[in-house]
């Protein structure tokens, strides 16, 4: 089992805006630099929110990601009378998100689908969750909660450990499946009518890593096209004496 932070950091980002709703989510030291541009986006279009700093778990990405049902149960104590809308923080809203409070459930989650080789299988995201404020709610938080401490390798991520509180729920619980115009599509692929679209760190990440890998090959070919016009050898095999 896997301790959490429950309380609230003094490094908070908060801003009272004019929707009925809370925007939430949270950070980790290394991404406060995105939930500082999730701040600035959410003010622009005046979206109460409020982002929680996490400190680091041990473990890599996935295990951060475990903390999501811990940080929205703590949101639900600070608006206990508001619907809660999460969003990772690499996310960005692109006008009014206000028309996805108009779905039916005590939780909503995007739906995807995914290749498999015999056909498609549909695949519930977590990267946007509509809460609602209601008893059943926090029930399913609990459950949510319970998979993401349970002891599991591959850790894989949050959304797997959805899925697992959804089959365990045994139809307790109203889960709705969010309009696809406000589920983070990949900016990439969005489209004009995608209100919350997704700019994933990860992502550039990997691409930044790619980049410095294809740079250092092409400062290694243009070195080794010098050397042989200077020497007439090879660079390897000269270096290699």
């Amino acid at each position: 089992m896997r301790a959490f932070e429950t309380e609230p950091s003094r490094n908070d980002i908060k801003c009272d805006g004019k929707t009925s709703f809370i925007v939430t989510g949270f950070f980790t030291p290394n991404y406060f630099p995105l939930a500082d541009a999730f701040s600035k986006n959410l003010k622009a279009y005046n979206v109460s929110h409020h982002l929680y700093a996490r400190e680091r778990i041990s473990g890599q990405w996935g295990h951060q990601t475990l903390q999501k049902p811990s940080v929205l149960k703590v949101a639900r104590q600070d608006y206990p009378d508001q619907p809660l809308i999460f969003m990772d923080v690499d996310c960005q809203v692109r006008g009014d998100i206000s028309p996805m409070l108009n779905v039916s459930g005590d939780i909503a989650v995007p739906m995807g689908r995914k290749p498999m080789k015999n056909g498609t299988a549909l695949k519930p995201g977590t990267r946007v969750v509509l809460l609602r404020p209601t008893a059943q709610a926090d029930a399913f938080l609990n459950l949510w909660e319970e998979k993401c401490r349970l002891n599991i390798h591959p850790v894989e991520n949050d959304e797997i450990r959805l899925q697992m509180a959804i089959e365990d729920s045994g139809g307790r619980f109203a889960i709705a499946i969010l309009n696809r115009h406000y589920t983070g599509m990949e900016i990439r692929k969005a489209t004009q009518a995608d209100m919350i679209v997704h700019d994933s760190a990860r992502d550039e990440a990997r691409l930044f890593g790619s980049a410095r890998k294809e740079m250092k090959i092409r400062v290694r070919k243009i070195r080794n096209k010098i050397h042989v016009i200077l020497t007439g050898r090879d660079y390897k095999s000269n270096s290699g004496g």
